[in-house]
């Protein structure tokens, strides 16, 4: 019963910080995709763009999970937990967005990279999910990035 009140308390430290990144980065990605969708000369410069804001908002909010959850937990249960997830999303999304570009620059290759990027998200989406059922298992009160939202969307 403890770890359900441990779990409403992180979820209560990182909903509001995790909201304010993602607004900082997707508000201006908005901001600079909007008008470049109608402009024919930027609209190849649409999806990259949105791609990187994307990409950048769900690094910065791994980023700052990290920063909060390392005060707050021992450094133990930290490195077995929340900095393993955290890692492998950081990689996955730098690793999408490079496919990605790479994807729209070469004029040759979407169709094969696309297939990439798919298999790419599918197999980091499995990894991801895997290491939350693991830290799930060692601390109970663990807060995926998952459940953040969840709840932000609650409010």
């Amino acid at each position: 019963m403890e770890h359900l009140f441990e779990r409403q308390a992180r979820l209560n430290l990182l909903v509001r910080p995790v909201r304010s990144v993602a607004y900082f980065f997707l508000i201006p990605g908005l901001i600079c995709a909007v008008p470049a969708w109608f402009m024919p000369a930027r609209s190849s410069v649409f999806l990259p763009a949105m791609f990187f804001f994307l990409c950048a908002t769900a690094v910065a909010r791994e980023i700052v999970r990290l920063r909060l959850m390392k005060s707050y937990l021992t450094p133990t249960m930290y490195q077995q937990t929340v900095q393993k997830v955290a890692r492998l999303t950081i990689i996955g999304y730098v690793v999408a967005w490079l496919i990605a570009v790479v994807m729209l620059s070469i004029p040759s290759a979407p169709g094969y990279l696309f297939v990439v990027f798919l298999i790419w998200i599918g197999g980091f989406s499995l990894g991801v999910t895997r290491m939350n059922r693991l830290a799930k298992q060692i601390d109970p009160a663990y807060v995926s990035m998952g459940e953040i939202e969840r709840a932000w969307w609650k409010r």
